[in-house]
């Protein structure tokens, strides 16, 4: 146990004392913004969030709040009158005392001392320690789930059902525990749940408002809760989706050699996992007695829900802890101690650190772990039942199983039908954004480790443009060698790029933010912050000249697209719906565009000034839309469930776009498509 501890001390707690890390600069800077009174609604778009932490100088590198719900920034709200790393030192103190209350739970409940109870808790190595690492809240769901544990042991049933709904309002998962409650008619513990959500979403809702959980409900959860986030074909993810689909699905960049590119057998796998997991719990766990909360059930649901989750990560299993803990204790208790001493390795391979060259060849350990582990506790709990398998229950697990064939279908289709247009499959980035044409070449944003770069392709090579500070948008066109780079910092500018031969990179040209070029390259719009609101300038693309003011801030501009004659179209309003106005640059009155079905964003206009492209969000979707500006006539160019944002025109036939097909929610790659 000393040597667990010291290996806990050393590896995670002291070294997350003195630096920052990721991931709790996400939750904090969304809830310093929250304090400043900035509104939340854009903390789902990677360059977005980034701006706003290189304004505030929070961290240095990448910071992304998706897929969080909006509601995980709010108990850190409190911290932030502090700096960062004083912030994370105070949640590191109260994550150790909620670990503390979580065994105290688990003490009462169990006839386990305090040795044994901190010596599983040890062993939980990885998850742990990622936990504290990373300032995660996975402890805070742990202690949760305990202190539900305890409230039903008592009888207080409505209380449990309340501390499962506060813990799956911060990581969605353990909200599978409504599921067990009505599986066993429970309606106490489901009468606390629901309460619990309502009251939560009516807190979460009028602390933070309401846009930012519309743009989360309707664009964030249906694409995350599909497993496209971070690493989505990575099996050492350890989820059966991120396994099925580096096996069968195909994706240019981060997975160009599956097994067999099938999206009917990911979805026929998918659909057998899925429902498999579901009925052999129901069928383990057929008796219903709510009067006393069946310790090997209560455990088993917790491996169920981090199998049937969509995203997971090395601090996942931290709640793990709970699981070994009540299913050893159980065990022994019972006489089983073979059984609990495999529980036990089974937790311990499932949290225990891996070598790389073990991992490589057995990618699925933990996964494997995380199965059995779950098989052992179910068996035990069918083997104190008489069970058997009706027609009804039959029926009802083909249903289910078909059902969750078409889903999976229905989600997959058209998602590989720009790949063949993906610009140089051979950057494996997991963002590249704003793509804009520079002469003959392209340019786009790229994350890289610690920060943002532009990123020229010159034929079908690419190199980086290396400019001190994240490069968050930039602007160009192809009548001109040079680019315009937006670098953020605590005053965003805008500078001049040329990259004809040798790359020049000339003083500030502009305070601002998001540039456009028009076609001809002689106008530049951009974004300018004024008390927290942007507003669109106007400017000539010469030095010196004068901007001037287009559209104010009251209409809440998002994006903004210049022509030729120097008119601006700009998408603005709501993030979750938006709509477009223009401006004519020798006039000051702003016009709505009525005629173009909203919501929109994203404008862009041709260089010939004949046609508009932009995106319009369908079904919690941005598809990528062309309209002829003389007739009115649109063409859906994209489908799929995901996103083509960002259209810019490499000339009148060739549209370059950002689309996160079959990657994750904004990790988009580049399209150069062509159109009749």
């Amino acid at each position: 146990m000393l040597f667990l501890l010291a290996l806990f001390v050393g590896h995670a707690l002291w070294p997350a004392w003195r630096s920052l890390n990721s991931d709790f600069p996400n939750y904090y800077l969304a809830a310093a913004l929250y304090h400043r009174g900035i509104p939340l609604d854009r903390i789902y778009e990677w360059t977005w969030f980034q701006r706003q932490n290189d304004i505030l100088g929070f961290r240095d590198g990448i910071v992304g709040f998706a897929p969080n719900p909006p509601i995980c920034a709010l108990p850190i709200v409190p911290l932030t009158g502090l700096t960062p790393l004083a912030a994370k030192r105070v949640w590191l103190i109260v994550s150790l005392g909620l670990l503390a209350l979580a065994l105290w739970f688990l003490r009462q409940t169990t006839t386990l001392g305090w040795r044994r109870l901190i010596l599983i808790t040890l062993f939980c190595v990885v998850p742990l320690h990622s936990n504290f690492l990373l300032g995660q809240f996975y402890v805070v769901v742990l202690s949760l789930i305990c202190a539900a544990y305890y409230a039903a042991s008592r009888q207080q049933h409505f209380v449990s059902g309340l501390l499962w709904s506060t813990a799956a309002a911060l990581k969605l998962f353990p909200a599978f525990a409504l599921f067990y409650f009505v599986w066993k008619k429970n309606w106490r513990a489901v009468g606390g749940f629901l309460a619990g959500v309502i009251g939560l979403s009516a807190i979460s809702v009028g602390t933070l408002g309401l846009e930012v959980h519309r743009v989360f409900l309707t664009q964030v959860l249906p694409q995350a809760g599909r497993g496209d986030w971070l690493a989505p074909y990575e099996p050492s993810r350890n989820s059966f989706i991120t396994l099925w689909s580096r096996l069968f699905l195909f994706e240019p960049q981060l997975n160009p050699s599956p097994l067999i590119d099938s999206a009917t057998l990911y979805a026929i796998f998918m659909a057998t996992t899925t429902a498999a997991v579901m009925f052999v719990f129901l069928w383990s766990t057929q008796h219903k007695d709510e009067r006393q909360p069946s310790p090997l059930e209560w455990a088993a649901v917790i491996p169920l829900a981090l199998l049937l989750s969509t995203t997971t990560g090395s601090y996942h299993p931290t709640i793990l802890i709970f699981t070994a803990i009540v299913g050893i204790d159980t065990l022994r208790t019972d006489s089983n101690k073979r059984r609990a001493i495999a529980l036990f390795l089974l937790f311990v391979i499932a949290c225990a650190p891996i070598p790389t060259v073990l991992s490589r060849w057995f990618p699925l350990t933990r996964l494997a772990a995380i199965v059995a582990l779950c098989i052992l506790l179910l068996s035990k709990t069918a083997a104190r039942q008489s069970l058997r398998v009706s027609s009804r229950f039959t029926a009802a697990a083909c249903a289910v199983f078909i059902l969750l064939m078409i889903l999976n279908q229905r989600q997959l289709r058209n998602r590989s039908l720009d790949f063949p247009q993906r610009l140089f499959s051979s950057w494996a980035g997991l963002f590249a954004g704003n793509p804009v044409p520079v002469g003959r070449d392209v340019v786009f944003v790229d994350m890289q480790k610690n920060q943002y770069f532009p990123v020229i392709v010159e034929g079908n090579a690419a190199r980086t443009i290396p400019i001190k500070g994240d490069v968050l948008a930039i602007a160009g066109a192809s009548n001109s060698s040079a680019f315009y780079a937006d670098v953020a910092g605590p005053q965003a500018s805008i500078f001049r790029v040329q990259v004809n031969g040798e790359t020049i990179i000339g003083a500030p040209m502009l305070e601002g933010h998001d540039p456009v070029l028009s076609p001809n390259g002689q106008w530049i719009a951009y974004l300018k912050d004024r008390n927290q609101l942007a507003e669109v300038w106007l400017s000539p693309a010469t030095e010196g000249a004068s901007p001037q003011l287009i559209v104010p801030s009251t209409f809440h501009p998002l994006e903004a697209t210049v022509s030729s004659s120097g008119d601006v179209i700009a998408a603005v309003g709501s993030v979750s719906h938006p709509h477009l106005v223009l401006t004519k640059h020798d006039s000051s009155r702003i016009e709505t565009l009525n005629d173009i079905r909203e919501p929109v964003r994203y404008p862009a206009i041709s260089p010939d000034g004949r046609r508009l492209a932009f995106s319009r969000l369908q079904r919690g979707s941005w598809h990528l839309i062309l309209r002829d500006l003389a007739t009115g006539v649109e063409q859906q160019l994209t489908n799929a469930s995901c996103n083509a944002i960002s259209p810019s025109w490499q000339d009148v036939r060739i549209l370059l776009y950002a689309s996160d097909c079959g990657r994750g929610v904004g990790l988009s790659a580049i399209v150069r498509a062509s159109l009749p």
